[in-house]
């Protein structure tokens, strides 16, 4: 099936590893869900006692989910172990949604949302406040750098207690529209803050802000918004439950640690 994983699951070693990883390398061969599969399916099915166990049935399982094979992405996610990437978590649960197994789902998303909320309350760049509503929890980040992409500079994310996904309010100096916006009118236009809702399925921007406003009062006013939002939470895009949907931008919906300019 695949030229370059040549081996038995009585000789399994580093060797075969390594090859396994150069194929996911090989700029020769287009990096296709079909040529992913392939060899990541033939190493698991011979080198399943390798500790590369875990990260090859993550990539199965991404590879899976994008060929549209629920099942199969929904087991290989399973065989994963703990996953710490974002966007493979977003795979994780929407394959196990995908698959009839909303429990798996929101187990998923709860793991990495404790992980998240972690790796952000040790960062230096960060201050974390976490607020429980009556369905779910919001977490109100406030980033003392900006991150040189989208320009947040706090948010405020609800994530249920129940099944459904998060949805963030951010609030940014965002770095493109400034760009287009400056190209529009001159480069003496002032600065911007932005206001956007994001959820799984849309994005929704609420205004523009150039007037200053205190803390407690978009305080009040995004914890009000995201409260409505937590009573009646996205759970699918509204299509049918037998087909893998993945959020439109994870990376908005759980920011992550500030990225820096070079």
């Amino acid at each position: 099936m695949n030229t370059y994983y040549k081996a038995s699951a009585q000789t399994c070693g580093l060797q075969d590893a390594m090859e396994w990883q150069l194929a996911l390398h090989d700029t020769q061969v287009e990096q296709s869900p079909e040529h992913v599969s392939a060899v990541t399916e033939a190493f698991l099915k011979t080198c399943p006692e390798r500790p590369e166990f875990f990260d090859a049935s993550r990539i199965a399982g991404i590879a899976a989910a994008d060929l549209g094979d629920i099942q199969t992405a929904a087991a290989h996610f399973k065989n994963a172990g703990p996953i710490a990437d974002r966007l493979s978590n977003f795979y994780a649960v929407s394959a196990f949604i995908a698959n009839g197994d909303s429990k798996a789902a929101w187990r998923q998303r709860d793991r990495y949302i404790e992980a998240w909320r972690l790796r952000l309350e040790r960062h230096p760049y960060v201050s974390v406040q976490a607020q429980p509503a009556e369905d779910g929890m919001i977490y109100q980040l406030t980033f003392s750098e900006l991150d040189k992409d989208t320009g947040i500079q706090a948010a405020w994310v609800a994530v249920p207690f129940g099944p459904g996904w998060p949805a963030t309010l951010t609030f940014s100096k965002d770095p493109m529209r400034l760009a287009f916006r400056r190209a529009r009118t001159g480069r003496d236009a002032p600065e911007m803050r932005y206001v956007d809702l994001h959820r799984c399925f849309k994005r929704r921007s609420l205004g523009q802000i150039t007037t200053k406003l205190t803390r407690a009062e978009f305080d009040a006013a995004a914890q009000a918004s995201l409260q409505a939002y937590l009573a009646s939470p996205d759970k699918a895009a509204g299509k049918s439950r037998a087909q893998i949907e993945i959020c439109y931008s994870p990376a908005r919906l759980l920011p992550g640690v500030p990225k820096q300019s070079d």
